[in-house]
């Protein structure tokens, strides 16, 4: 610690050069940790989501309708322990950037074919009782300053014509859930009756959008999924059965490799750093010879001067990437409060500290090795 003032004195020598490089070290540690934390929260939900529950789709299209018909003979399928239609019911409140996903169940059935949802019986039973009831994760209830009495004008972007001549369906929040813990697919969507949209919309009666079931065993998923299919191979309405891990997945492909478009951009970000933090390094020992031979000659070893050197890398570097990944922290929770899946901070802290000493040793090393050779008659000749 005696040789602190010489390690911050060797950094501030140039302090237009040292701020400049130390923002390129806290944007880049920053950008690390949020690319890399959002790669770990899509990783993680889609690790979250249930092996045994399975979502029916049309072979055409998600939003492509499907008879309210198949549901009997979907129960039917051995290793099928619930089902239930679901109506995707998303829409905007208030403006067109307040989304709001929902989906119209029955409500028992719902909780039946999927476990994870984690509502409260009492607030499924208030469900039953309201027709036009609503029930919110409490995330979104948080973020459009809604509570239970309250109503959601909801204006439907699949079911804007209702049979009462209106597009916006008056909606009765009834309850609030906690949606830590829950299904990731559905912890950040509201439930409505499968009814009350049925019979208010003008068409597509008596149809739905998917259908939620639950098999006994997981690992049999495939064979339930493949013997669903068949039952509707060649009719008018194919199916597409996935688990949820699975339709997670595809969703993620859909949108490319994150994880490729991650780690290639983290990449080319620490490689272009390395070159620009070493030229720095070793800028400053150059316009620093004369001064290295003189600490030289007042009892400096060659140790002793390659630590000091390295010891200005690593301050450098550290400083850079500890408010880098300070600011990082403030931004992850924000992700979390919009999908509540649990990520990573604490090894994304240990990760980005490995790395800003990787990139202090590396970056450092070089100029620490011409400075600890430097021979003291050379430097004060000037050659």
């Amino acid at each position: 610690m005696k040789y602190l003032h010489l390690v911050w004195a060797g950094l501030w020598r140039k302090p237009g050069r040292t701020v400049l490089t130390l923002l390129s070290v806290i944007n880049a540690f920053a950008l690390y940790a949020v690319l890399s934390g959002f790669l770990s929260m899509m990783d993680g939900a889609i690790e979250e989501t249930r092996a045994d529950v399975l979502i029916v789709q049309s072979r055409v299209s998600q939003i492509e309708p499907l008879p309210i018909s198949q549901l009997q003979q979907i129960r039917g399928v051995a290793g099928v322990t619930a089902v239930t239609p679901m109506i995707i019911f998303h829409g905007t409140f208030r403006t067109q950037q307040q989304r709001v996903q929902a989906f119209g169940v029955d409500p028992d059935g719902f909780v039946a074919a999927n476990p994870g949802a984690k509502i409260p019986p009492e607030l499924i039973a208030a469900l039953k009782r309201t027709r036009n009831g609503v029930l919110m994760p409490r995330n979104m209830a948080a973020a459009y300053g809604l509570k239970v009495g309250d109503t959601l004008p909801l204006r439907s972007m699949f079911w804007a014509n209702r049979a009462d001549g209106t597009q916006t369906w008056p909606l009765k929040v009834v309850g609030v859930y906690d949606p830590e813990g829950a299904d990731p697919i559905f912890s950040t969507a509201s439930v409505v009756n499968f009814s009350y949209v049925d019979e208010g919309r003008t068409r597509q009666n008596n149809t739905t959008s998917i259908y939620l079931l639950r098999i006994a065993e997981p690992d049999q998923a495939a064979m339930v999924g493949q013997a669903i299919d068949r039952l509707f191979a060649n009719s008018p309405h194919e199916t597409k059965t996935l688990s949820e891990r699975q339709l997670a997945q595809d969703s993620m492909k859909q949108i490319g490799d994150l994880g490729f478009v991650v780690r290639g951009v983290v990449g080319a970000m620490f490689f272009a750093l390395l070159f620009s933090v070493g030229s720095v390094m070793m800028q400053s020992m150059r316009e620093r010879t004369p001064e290295l031979a003189v600490l030289k000659t007042l009892g400096f070893t060659d140790t002793g001067v390659l630590a000091l050197i390295m010891a200005e890398a690593l301050t450098l570097c550290l400083v850079g990437a500890a408010a880098g990944l300070g600011l990082a922290t403030l931004a992850l929770p924000l992700a979390k409060s919009v999908l509540p899946i649990h990520i990573p901070v604490a090894a994304l802290m240990l990760a980005g500290a490995g790395m800003a000493m990787g990139l202090a040793l590396i970056s450092g090393l070089p100029p620490a090795l011409r400075a600890m050779r430097l021979q003291v008659v050379d430097a004060l000749a000037g050659r």
